[in-house]
């Protein structure tokens, strides 16, 4: 009866945190630990809420479509049973990075103008503000069907025998590093690019920020090549996350939206 009292109350919120607050924007996956010994096992959890304060999930399998470990050629589902909070697990029994990847399946929200409104504000989503001003919708709700695609980073032992660091893995948007932030230092710059559908997302608002400072946020919008340059200016760990949003059409799949949206999102510390 508690199992599943707990699996109601944490689908009720998620379900209703579009409404509670217009801040609780982030879904994002941790490690326990980032930096793991060989042959240790790590923790993976799930979170949502803002600025990596929030509440974690349990494994619900039909939360998601994919939550796999990938390796160069190699990918295999993380371990983890129904209800787990953390999420899953996983023993690295290589040394170097490894790559953690969570897709969502669809979710659908109803959001009153103003808080549509200031969530679009937020992600710098101007496509979608200039287009519900063009339209004469700015005082309609936002009936949004959206996606969650998270991945992290995990470093094994001290060498780089693999190193996923830079995969790009196939989910619609995904942030993708250039360099791999394990093998960087404090003071470094960190190349990454967004990708939509595997091609450059050209001006995505990306936003980077550290958990001690969540306040101090790095913004840039992505080049046509779909790049943004990141400054690791603190150790610890950070976060990386980006929103692309379109207008739907009354030909497309989910009769109820009027926009569909996509959420990526990485993380990783940096010693």
């Amino acid at each position: 009866m508690h199992f599943s009292y707990k699996i109601v109350h944490v689908f009720l919120l998620v379900a209703g945190w579009w409404w509670n607050s217009a801040l609780a924007h982030d879904f994002w996956l941790e490690a326990h630990p980032f930096y793991t010994p060989l042959g240790k096992p790590v923790d993976l959890s799930i979170h949502v809420g803002a600025d990596f304060v929030g509440d974690s999930l349990p494994n619900i399998r039909n939360w998601y479509d994919d939550f796999s470990l990938y390796l160069p050629g190699e990918k295999k589902s993380v371990p983890g049973k129904l209800g787990d909070d953390p999420a899953g697990h996983f023993t690295p029994d290589r040394s170097g990075t490894w790559l953690v990847g969570y897709q969502s399946r669809f979710s659908y929200v109803d959001i009153d103008p103003q808080t549509f409104r200031k969530y679009l504000e937020m992600e710098g989503l101007d496509n979608a503000l200039d287009y519900r001003r063009k339209k004469g919708l700015e005082q309609s709700n936002g009936r949004e069907r959206y996606i969650r695609h998270a991945k992290a980073l995990v470093q094994a032992g001290e060498d780089f025998s693999v190193d996923a660091s830079t995969l790009a893995i196939g989910y619609e948007l995904e942030i993708v590093p250039e360099r791999n932030p394990y093998r960087l230092k404090v003071g470094d710059r960190l190349p990454v690019r967004l990708l939509y559908r595997g091609e450059p997302a050209e001006g995505l608002l990306l936003i980077a920020f550290n958990r001690s400072r969540p306040g101090e946020k790095q913004s840039s919008r992505s080049d046509e090549q779909g790049r943004v340059v990141i400054e690791l200016d603190r150790p610890g760990t950070w976060m990386l996350k980006a929103v692309k949003i379109l207008p739907y059409s009354s030909t497309d799949v989910d009769p109820k939206a009027d926009w569909q949206s996509h959420w990526a999102n990485l993380t990783f510390e940096l010693r």
